[in-house]
């Protein structure tokens, strides 16, 4: 081997660790960006949506998000209704989705919201079972409500299916 395959072979090596390093590395999520509903304290600070609708109040607007049923399966279609309220009053959600996610990479889950009943917004989800046993994910609302970018960020645990 000659020195030159030997510096080939590390720059190499270092643009693999680069790459792996980037593709580990946290995204910013909707909890870091401006008008985001973050924790306080981890994850048990999040409004959980398992057995009931919750709220999340961000930058004077409160997000409400409720799944059916409750709580929702893996594996199974469930509805996501969504609702915003800027002072006190409806409001609505331009360009909104939702998004999912777990600790771990579990591949791609963002749904369109669609116009529903009563001022809600849904869209109709199905999420994996994760093969570690977890249950635990992360529902994402994001849209534009009373001209600003809002987004509000919830947990949920799916339960396995029968």
């Amino acid at each position: 081997m000659n020195i030159k395959t030997t510096l080939v072979g590390m720059a190499l090596l270092a643009v693999l660790a680069a790459g792996a390093w980037w593709a580990r590395s946290p995204s910013p999520t909707a909890a870091t960006a401006p008008n985001a509903a973050a924790p306080a304290a981890g994850d048990e600070a999040l409004p959980d949506v398992t057995f009931a609708e919750r709220t999340a109040d961000v930058g004077g607007v409160r997000i409400t998000l409720s799944v059916l049923p409750n709580p929702p399966v893996a594996l199974a279609t469930f509805r996501v209704r969504v609702r915003a309220e800027a002072n006190g009053s409806p409001a609505g959600i331009e360009a909104g989705r939702v998004s999912f996610e777990m600790a771990m990479p579990m591949g791609d889950h963002r749904y369109s919201l669609v116009a529903g009943q009563n001022g809600w917004q849904e869209a109709e989800v199905t999420l994996p079972r994760c093969m570690s046993g977890k249950r635990r994910w992360y529902a994402t609302v994001e849209g534009t409500v009373a001209g600003r970018l809002r987004s509000a960020r919830f947990r949920l645990d799916l339960s396995a299916p029968q």
